[in-house]
């Protein structure tokens, strides 16, 4: 009985013990969509009492109503997650035979008494195969363990044998309330058959011992699962991560067609170099007929914005070079988008942007009464491919 016992205790210690470290080291697991509960949540107490039948390797003889006794167990269990549960069940009762021999030991009903200590996994399979629901009145719970058995402990038959043993059985839980359930356990465990008094003992290597038992299930602490993300949060991210795909495959593409307009601006800066370079030496042969005609520049903002960006200095900068070598009149058109804002916005934004530029020029010597400026808002378009707002952001030095 102490060995049975001191099982018992120790099996309980270890099982808490390795629960605790596996939640104690994440608290945020996810299971399903939920996220897992503390060490001390979902726990469970319970206490049965029922009917225990033996069977060994010979046909019992007697009738069978005469061979069933009784049963009763508490056990503690620990739900790790949802389906998951691991139990420890402290089970005794008595077994109740005719002998085997009944020419040796007579023909009356022996009586042994008997403790069986065992862990148990346990699978929810309601919660496994419909999904966790908090309001479910059944659930089905199947399971499996291991662990020993001691028998005729009292001594007042046979031997005191403590023998080890596997179990497998069904758990029907009737959810009463949040805190309450009423169990029936259906079980069956297997162990050595020399074990048993040799007034019930039978030939066979194994006997089989049957128990079906009813009782309470209390919970405490936290006795439910909390989702980590509710069917609209998901819902919420997914559209959220489609607008934002698509978001980046239409900068993607403005990217593409920017990239093609810079490449443009580069070949035509380069193009008023060499035409800077001809002036200089047409008005070195002949300062008096010498006359230039310089290709337009670009200026890009923006949205929204009438703020010289480092690129449209850039891009002024290297045509400052090539006003200075001219006398001819220079025209700056405003230009904005007609896909953002509305008429009056874009009216005065387009004049703003055609002033910035021409302010830069001014303020980096070129002469005023040469500029002219005008602004079109969004009535015209400076380009019509590439079919993007963002080319239509500019000013157009002509």
């Amino acid at each position: 009985m102490k060995r049975a016992v001191l099982t018992f205790v120790v099996a309980l210690c270890t099982m808490t013990a390795t629960v605790a470290s596996a939640q104690e080291e994440s608290t945020k697991l996810r299971w399903g969509g939920l996220t897992t509960n503390r060490f001390w949540d979902n726990w469970e107490v319970a206490a049965a009492f029922g009917n225990s039948f033996l069977g060994v390797s010979n046909n019992d003889p007697g009738k069978f109503k005469d061979r069933n006794s009784w049963n009763a167990n508490i056990s503690f269990t620990k739900w790790v997650a949802p389906t998951l549960g691991m139990r420890m069940q402290l089970d005794g009762g008595q077994f109740q035979n005719y002998s085997m021999d009944p020419m040796t030991y007579g023909d009356g009903l022996f009586h042994s008494p008997y403790v069986f200590v065992h862990g148990d996994i346990l699978v929810n399979l309601s919660n496994w195969i419909g999904g966790y629901r908090d309001n479910r009145i059944y659930y089905a719970i199947p399971y499996a363990g291991f662990g020993v058995t001691t028998m005729n402990f009292t001594g007042s038959t046979g031997s005191k044998n403590t023998e080890f043993a596997v179990s497998a059985g069904m758990l029907h839980k009737f959810r009463v309330s949040r805190q309450w359930d009423i169990e029936l356990d259906t079980r069956a465990w297997m162990f050595r058959e020399g074990s048993l008094a040799p007034e019930i003992r039978g030939t066979g290597k194994f006997a089989v011992a049957f128990s079906a038992s009813i009782g309470v299930a209390y919970r405490f602490n936290k006795r439910y699962w909390t989702p980590a993300l509710t069917e609209v949060d998901v819902a919420g991210y997914v559209a959220a991560i489609a607008e934002l795909s698509e978001d980046l495959a239409v900068t993607d593409a403005e990217l593409v067609e920017v990239a093609a307009v810079a490449t443009k601006l580069n070949d035509d800066n380069k193009s008023l170099k060499a035409q800077l370079a001809e002036c200089k030496k047409a008005e070195q042969q002949n300062p008096v007929v010498a006359t230039c005609s310089m290709s337009e520049g670009v200026v890009f903002f923006n949205i929204g914005e009438a703020k010289l960006t480092d690129y449209a200095l850039a891009t002024l900068n290297g045509y400052i070079d090539s006003l200075k070598g001219t006398t001819s009149e220079i025209t700056i058109t405003g230009y904005a988008d007609k896909e953002t804002g509305n008429a009056a916005i874009n009216k005065r934004l387009s004049e703003e942007r055609a002033e910035a530029v021409k302010l830069y020029l001014v303020e980096h010597g070129i002469a005023p009464e040469r500029i002219a400026t005008k602004w079109v808002g969004d009535t015209q378009e400076a380009f019509t491919t590439p079919v993007t707002p963002i080319v239509n952001r500019c000013a157009i030095i002509e």
